[in-house]
């Protein structure tokens, strides 16, 4: 994919696999949760490898590529906060805990754990974020 920005100052990504690959609205938020996302998996594939290695430059090379994509991850986790899927993140977060907080006063525990599972699921199913 490409990113540009067409004559109304609008983002926008376009398959350049193809010859004349789609063009589609792509906004900087979704740039960057996208990249979040590639640099996980990035993150699993160099643990994987780096807890089964071949030899020891290989966990020495694997380790090395584990140790930047963290570094990468703090700094996309900044960024990813000041997106819009960030801040909904926070206040979905913020929410979740005050009812667990307000829960734990009542000495609930049991019904906090409910409330906290039923929270992230409602989240992560048909809402975007990490």
């Amino acid at each position: 994919y490409a990113i540009g920005i067409d004559s109304d100052g609008k983002m926008y990504r376009q398959d350049v696999a193809e010859e004349n690959g789609e063009i589609e609205p792509y906004p900087i938020d979704d740039v960057i949760d996208i990249v979040c996302e590639w640099n996980y998996e990035l993150i699993l594939d160099a643990e994987a490898h780096r807890s089964d290695p071949k030899d020891f430059n290989d966990y020495n090379e694997y380790q090395s590529r584990y140790e930047s994509l963290k570094a990468d991850e703090k700094r996309l986790d900044r960024l990813f906060d000041k997106t819009s899927y960030g801040k909904e993140l926070i206040e979905v977060a913020t929410e979740l805990a005050d009812r667990v907080i307000a829960q734990l006063g009542n000495k609930e525990l049991e019904k906090a754990a409910v409330t906290v599972a039923e929270g992230i699921r409602e989240y992560s199913t048909g809402k975007r974020g990490r």
